[in-house]
């Protein structure tokens, strides 16, 4: 790689901004994909809410003045009058009968007026209505609902007012009665004229335009349509200022439409993006110089440590290992320095007597340590420092040094099966660090033989021997079952792995030691061993290949 040419803290330094950089780029991305989508439909959310509620504004409103509207379509003497007296005196009765109605209403109200075929077709402003009086015949939705809503035009005086129709019905089929309650158009602009978002807001009747908070377009384009003699403006006329649009329909038929734009729903989006921005610009610095103090810390450490592995690799035994403090470095180093002496002991030992020719082969054998498996360790150490996983690395550097200070202990051939497990256990959380989810140890040994004594580091060279040689070309995960039994005086201990498995000639071909039978570190060590140190003991292997293999270790309880 190409980290690989850069000193340790040049590397943590790197690694430390390719990091921050990935988690602010995905959370830039994640809010960007996620939390503004999410804010725009808030902001939606609210929109569609405040057009809902100036449409059902306008629905009450209306309801107040259809109601009056029917209360007048269905007064007796009113309707009397229309039956039996002539037009112009309807039109007194009517103004009688709303005098009061129009007081009230003063100034929201242009007017109330009645209407008939045949007796002055012209309404001020509209012109000719008998366009109107055609609407309400039987089968369209102006005679169902009985209601007909003019869009906003200008009367005489040039005030913003619309209209509403209705028919009276009564028993005199040759007359035929319309009433119009002509309504200011600002009745409608009081719901959302103090509206300062700054979106465009218009009501609609059918295709006719009611209001708009736009009030220079609504002026220009009313004056247009009355200098045109139109009867309102129509939908078609309007030039939405905006490119998203949300509306909310009335039961009266009016629709009430606010337009925006995505700068105006992103708003909230800006805010917080502009918030997190100087938040990570702050934590990303104050990170920095907690990575900076410890990456000169450790590179301190591990430096020592390397050069004083250097050094053991290379067979300089003489100078302690010393490290200062007692974090899992000192500690490592205690254990590198235990190992160093165990060496010069074991050399000692080795050239001074032949009388212990027997236990120097035994410890020799037992002292064997892959050294693979043991830089393979520390590089994933390194590895979770680069990381900056303290977690993670202090529980590492624990079992690293609880599996050394197991297995470069000299002093007995025989243990508790309880220790022998505990290395185990160290063991595989090395190897699950380099393999992942590939490799998986299940172990299952009855407590009640954790007391009894077991050949000192039996069941790690099983097992490591089952990863190297077991494990399948096609990727798939590897199954490893430690197991026991226990019958007349003895037991077993089983290791049993789904993996390659092996055949019968070369199972005994193990068995009988043949020179050159490649079966690596793992079963000729635990042979060798159980041969000189336990000579009740036995090894037997089954093995189906492709699907499994099962060593079993036979020792008396």
């Amino acid at each position: 790689m190409m980290l690989d040419r850069f000193k340790f803290r040049t590397q943590l330094y790197i690694c430390f901004v390719v990091i921050i950089a990935f988690i602010i780029s995905a959370m830039l991305g994640m809010m960007y994909l996620i939390q503004r989508n999410s804010y725009r439909l808030q902001e939606s959310s609210v929109l569609e809410a405040n057009s809902r509620q100036v449409a059902i504004n306008i629905d009450n409103r209306l309801d107040y003045y259809l109601s009056y509207l029917q209360i007048l379509s269905t007064d007796r003497s009113l309707i009397r009058t229309m039956e039996t007296q002539p037009f112009e005196r309807v039109r007194q009765e009517l103004e009688s009968v709303a005098a009061e109605y129009m007081r009230i209403n003063v100034g929201r109200l242009n007017g109330i007026r009645i209407y008939t075929n045949g007796e002055d077709m012209r309404a001020d402003g509209l012109g000719d209505i008998r366009s109107i009086f055609a609407e309400f015949v039987p089968g369209s939705s102006v005679y169902r609902n009985n209601l007909l809503i003019t869009g906003t035009y200008l009367n005489a005086r040039n005030e913003k007012v619309f209209s509403l129709f209705q028919k009276v019905f009564q028993t005199n089929t040759e007359r035929e009665y319309i009433l119009e309650m002509r309504i200011y158009e600002t009745e409608l602009l009081g719901f959302f004229c103090e509206d300062d978002s700054g979106n465009f807001i218009a009501v609609f009747t059918d295709d006719r335009l009611l209001s708009v908070n736009s009030r220079y377009t609504f002026a220009k384009l009313l004056y247009d349509a009355k200098r045109q003699a139109e009867l309102g403006i129509g939908r078609e006329r309007l030039d939405i200022p905006k490119p998203i649009t949300i509306t909310s329909a009335t039961k009266k038929g009016v629709n009430v439409m606010i337009g925006t734009d995505t700068d105006y729903l992103d708003r909230t989006y800006r805010t917080i993006v502009l918030r997190m921005a100087l938040v990570t610009a702050v934590v990303a610095a104050l990170a920095f110089f907690i990575v900076w103090q410890i990456s000169m810390r450790l590179t301190r450490r591990i430096g020592y440590l390397s050069d004083k592995i250097a050094d053991i690799s290379n067979w300089k035994l003489e100078r302690e290992i010393n490290i200062r403090g007692q974090d899992e470095f000192s500690l490592l180093a205690a254990e590198l320095d235990e190992t160093r002496r165990r060496i010069l002991a074991l050399i000692e030992q080795v050239n001074h007597t032949n009388l212990l020719k027997r236990a120097a082969e035994v410890s020799a054998l037992r002292a064997q340590i892959n050294s693979h498996f043991l830089f393979n360790a520390l590089s994933s150490i390194k590895w979770l420092s680069k990381r900056n996983d303290h977690e993670q690395l202090n529980i590492a550097v624990d079992h690293l040094a609880a599996f050394l200070r197991y297995s470069l202990s000299l002093k007995e051939d025989t243990v508790p099966l309880k220790l022998e497990l505990e290395h185990l256990r160290a063991y595989t959380y090395l190897q699950k660090l380099r393999y992942g989810d590939e490799v998986n140890v299940h172990t299952d040994v009855s407590e009640e033989l954790w007391d009894c004594k077991t050949l000192k580091l039996l069941l790690q060279p099983l097992v490591e021997n089952a990863i190297y040689h077991g494990r399948r070309e096609d990727g798939s995960p590897l199954n490893i079952t430690i197991y026991s039994a226990a019958a007349n005086g003895s037991y077993d201990l089983i290791v049993e792995d789904d993996g390659n498995g092996m055949s019968e000639e070369r199972i005994q071909s193990i068995l009988a030691d043949t020179p050159g039978e490649q079966r690596g570190y793992g079963l000729h060590n635990v042979i060798s061993r159980l041969r000189m140190c336990q000579k009740n003991a036995g090894l037997t292997i089954e093995s189906e290949p492709g699907i499994c293999t099962r060593v079993i270790i036979n020792q008396p309880v």
